[in-house]
């Protein structure tokens, strides 16, 4: 066979997946906060782009009659989050508390008046708020501090700060004294000393070994290590499978007291650290606020408060077009005014996309707006996206990271996706958080001569028009953190005495 060479013109058809498209792709799934920090960078690094300031020509002349107060839902207290003057006049601070405008006689210009007589004053030097508002202090100052009053000698304060080194974030101490005696070098007897001296600081049970050991210093420093105690603190695990029959005849106690006993240990915190937690609160900020209409229906908007708004500046790129003295100029102003107008065209779609999947969702979960989770309906993202005309993963990226306020409270958009259980008597098929919420609900009704066990729920949830397998209950129960219904039953005839 002869091999030559030839020409021929061909017709397919490829998606080329450009350095755009793929930005674009990105946005979809952004949350808000990182979208606002992608269009703050944008800002940054292209001078034609700008912030779309609020359009003021509309504004009424004189402000409408306030409205009839209605009862609020987590859209309306979203909405209203932004208005500061709203949050302001709503507010019962106490009016004493003003500000001075530094006639008084104060260096700084401002005062603080606190209503009781004495003041704070902010100078120039004081940085703001900053300079007023306490620091929480972080669980090693606090340690160290309390390692300088202890300990003279420089050597102990070198084991200490090393002890100290080594505790986990729940404050229990994972080093090894070997360890420790040979990079500080003193004796493994010195360490151990330091180490006990280390358990008598704040807070109770810092540098613990074991939660026993833990929980023994706490109740050692009420007076409440009692034989019985020592012999539960060394019994956890029988605790844990809430094995009381057994726990209660080893502790030599009827159930009764060791009831007392155990809530004694559950005065107790587990993780000594617990009070120096100070991880910031994430506040979510919702994409999508949906609310009931004068008319009964579902009125769905975005939130525009978490949407960055740009614009390309028009005027700014003639004015520097018409300056630039060369083509390499005139092909980096070209370059930024496509970037700017691909970036504002890029986030009207993304907006564009979210609201429209957000309305196909409210549309099949009405029943869950009115009623609640009990109203929740089986639903797919390949649903959804023959609904709203998109693609499925199109779905996936836009509900990632994103949350709807409905007056129902702040659900992220996939918390809606769910998969179905079968129905009997001709029902429709329910969602299976609903199966899981029956299941709590059933649960939290029984008592200590009513326990039900997994085949007792099922038959339950038959009568409900759920129909699940026995496995399945247990899987969802193990899932939620329900014990079984052996150890239901033991826990609640402790309880009962």
């Amino acid at each position: 066979m002869a091999i030559n060479q030839r020409l021929d013109i061909r017709q397919t058809q490829t998606l080329v997946m450009t350095p755009q498209l793929q930005q674009a792709i990105k946005l979809l799934q952004y949350s808000n906060l990182e979208l606002n920090d992608f269009v703050e960078a944008q800002l940054q690094e292209n001078p034609l782009l700008e912030r779309k300031a609020e359009d003021e020509s509309d504004q009424p002349d004189s402000p409408p009659t306030p409205p009839k107060p209605e009862p609020q839902d987590s859209a309306d207290v979203v909405k209203e989050d932004s208005d500061f003057d709203r949050q302001l006049d709503a507010s019962d601070a106490d009016y004493a508390n003003v500000w001075d405008d530094g006639s008084g006689g104060s260096e700084s210009g401002l005062v603080w008046s606190d209503g009781r007589g004495s003041s704070v004053g902010l100078n120039d030097d004081g940085g703001g708020w900053e300079a007023v508002t306490p620091t929480p202090t972080s669980l090693r100052e606090h340690l160290m501090m309390q390692v300088n009053l202890e300990f003279a000698d420089p050597v102990e304060r070198m084991v200490a700060t090393a002890i100290i080194d080594q505790l986990d974030d729940a404050g229990y101490f994972i080093g090894d004294f070997k360890e420790i005696a040979g990079l500080t070098g003193v004796d493994r007897n010195t360490v151990a000393w330091v180490h006990s001296r280390i358990l008598l600081f704040e807070p109770v049970g810092i540098g613990a070994r074991s939660l026993t050991e833990c929980l023994r210093l706490q109740l050692a420093e009420r007076g409440e290590v009692s034989p019985a105690m020592e012999t539960l603190l060394e019994n956890l695990p029988l605790l844990g499978n809430r094995d009381f029959k057994r726990l209660a005849k080893r502790c030599g106690v009827d159930l009764s007291t060791l009831s007392q006993l155990v809530e004694k240990l559950r005065s107790c915190a587990p993780r000594p650290t617990a009070g120096f937690d100070f991880d910031p609160a994430v506040t979510l900020i919702p994409d999508v606020l949906v609310r009931r209409g004068g008319d009964g229906d579902w009125i769905i908007e975005l939130n525009t408060d978490a949407l960055p708004q740009v614009l390309a500046n028009r005027d700014y790129y003639a004015t520097v077009k018409a300056c630039a003295r060369s083509q390499s100029d005139i092909d980096f102003v070209v370059s930024q005014w496509n970037a700017a107008n691909w970036l504002t065209k890029a986030l009207e779609q993304r907006a564009n996309t979210i609201l429209k999947v957000a309305s196909a969702i409210v549309r099949n979960q009405t029943n869950f707006l009115e009623h609640g989770i009990s109203g929740l309906r089986p639903m797919t993202m390949q649903d959804m996206a023959e609904e709203a005309g998109v693609h499925e993963s199109t779905v996936s990226r836009v509900t990632n990271g994103k949350y709807m306020a409905t007056p129902r409270g702040i659900y992220e958009l996939k918390y809606f996706f769910t998969s179905g259980v079968g129905a009997v008597n001709g029902t429709d098929s329910q969602s299976v958080e609903v199966v899981r919420h029956r299941i709590r609900q059933l649960v939290e009704t029984e008592t200590a001569s009513t326990v039900l066990s997994d085949e007792n729920l099922v038959e339950l949830l038959r009568k409900d028009g759920m129909r699940v397998a026995r496995r399945t209950v247990a899987k969802y129960r193990e899932a939620m953190n329900i014990p079984s219904s052996a150890q239901r039953r033991r826990l609640l005839r402790l309880e009962a005495g």
